[in-house]
């Protein structure tokens, strides 16, 4: 199956003239015993089956595949990552999404994605969640919210889900031709009442200032109340990843017990390490070559309990690296703009390997499948998932262990 791209992408495309980047990126990531996965071929996987969405399974979560039973009406909300500091062994680590600049609530997201917000490297987070809301979860906030781009609004009609942010392109400048506004224009989406821009009044008991951290990366937001602003005739239908129990990508496929992400910029390398016992891997943050070095990537419980004995670190039973194409903006060719539908390679960890696979999205509103090599719907693991959207000359790297 070749690329399809829909109409609504052929016009994003002509205002995201060519990514003739301000800040270049930079990859400083070391690829001595590792296996270097960085402009690759495009794959050309002869997939099997339509690209289409199934029946979700019942007591399943469409999301995690875990035993689950509730209304199905996911929320994405944008989440910061800005830089900064924390003391690991001793020494200190400067990196995105630490320290203080940690999050809170995201041990919420069933699937974490992160993509580009910089044309230099510089990322931010959506958080997909649903599963938590049949839980009566969470009472409080998430955060730290922020603004949002045309990425977040294309996940939107991916998802059928309602969209948190604090302000960004839609609107912010009054625009009519960047990528955001052709998607509002093109979609009707704001008819629906599924998007929620905290910088509104109406939305003032919402939301507040988390006390302690420095704007802009201290808003805290009651998703689950926004959640329940979403009219009663809006819908929201499924489409459920494939799971499998147990192990099943095994032997043939290479051990990767450590990966590592290069976006570009220095602060944002991640590494994941996986745990076998947990059959999971753990993000974290750090540009040096020493697991010694790398701060865990955790999350706050709460925004009223940021204490450090609070945070939980973050695990992910699939890491899929989603080799996406970037443009930039008609008005600021540094902005980039996230080319979500089509086709293209997917650098897929699971179960401990490494598996060489392949990614279809038929339309702005069809669901992006995930193929292992042979061609056949990848089946993952039960648990969270994280995605990034990375571009094919960003620099990924992983070996059998650290």
């Amino acid at each position: 199956m070749r690329k399809t791209i829909s109409t609504l992408l052929a016009c994003l495309l002509l205002v995201a003239q060519g990514l003739a980047l301000g800040d270049e990126p930079s990859y400083t990531l070391p690829t001595k015993g590792t296996t270097v996965l960085q402009n690759m071929p495009d794959r050309k996987i002869a997939v099997h089956g339509a690209a289409s969405a199934r029946e979700p399974a019942a007591g399943e979560s469409p999301v995690t595949g875990l035993p689950w039973q509730g209304e199905y009406l996911p929320m994405l909300v944008q989440i910061g990552n800005l830089t900064a500091t924390a003391k690991v062994n001793g020494r200190d680590v400067k990196a995105s999404g630490i320290g203080k600049n940690s999050p809170w609530g995201m041990q919420y997201a069933d699937i974490l994605y992160e993509e580009l917000i910089t044309g230099g490297g510089a990322t931010r987070f959506t958080m997909l969640m649903s599963d938590c809301f049949a839980r009566g979860e969470p009472t409080g906030g998430v955060g730290p919210v922020r603004s949002c781009r045309a990425g977040p609004l294309m996940l939107r009609e991916e998802w059928q889900a309602g969209l948190v942010y604090g302000g960004g392109v839609m609107g912010a400048f009054r625009r009519t031709d960047d990528s955001a506004s052709l998607l509002l224009a093109q979609t009707g989406v704001q008819a629906l009442g599924v998007l929620f821009d905290t910088r509104e009044s109406r939305y003032k008991d919402l939301r507040y200032r988390v006390k302690g951290v420095k704007a802009p990366n201290n808003l805290n937001v009651d998703v689950a109340a926004m959640r329940e602003l979403i009219p009663d005739t809006y819908v929201s239908t499924p489409h459920p990843f494939l799971f499998k129990d147990g192990l099943t990508y095994g032997d043939g496929y290479a051990p990767a017990g450590v990966i590592h992400l290069d976006w570009g910029y220095k602060y944002n390398i991640s590494h994941f390490l996986y745990d076998e016992s947990a059959n999971a891997y753990l993000r974290y943050c750090g540009a040096g070559v020493k697991a010694a070095r790398w701060a865990p990537f955790t999350t706050f419980v709460s925004a009223l309990d940021r204490s450090e004995e609070s945070r939980q670190p973050l695990a992910f039973r699939n890491v899929i690296v989603q080799r996406t194409a970037y443009a930039g903006e008609s008005y600021n060719a540094a902005m980039p703009v996230v080319q979500s539908v089509g086709a293209g390679n997917a650098d897929i960890f699971l179960d401990g390997r490494y598996i060489p696979g392949y990614w279809v999205r038929l339309s702005l509103t069809s669901p992006t499948v995930y193929y292992d090599d042979r061609g056949n719907e990848l089946q993952l693991g039960r648990g969270t998932t994280y995605i990034a959207d990375f571009p094919p000359e960003a620099r990924c790297t992983f070996s059998a262990g650290v």
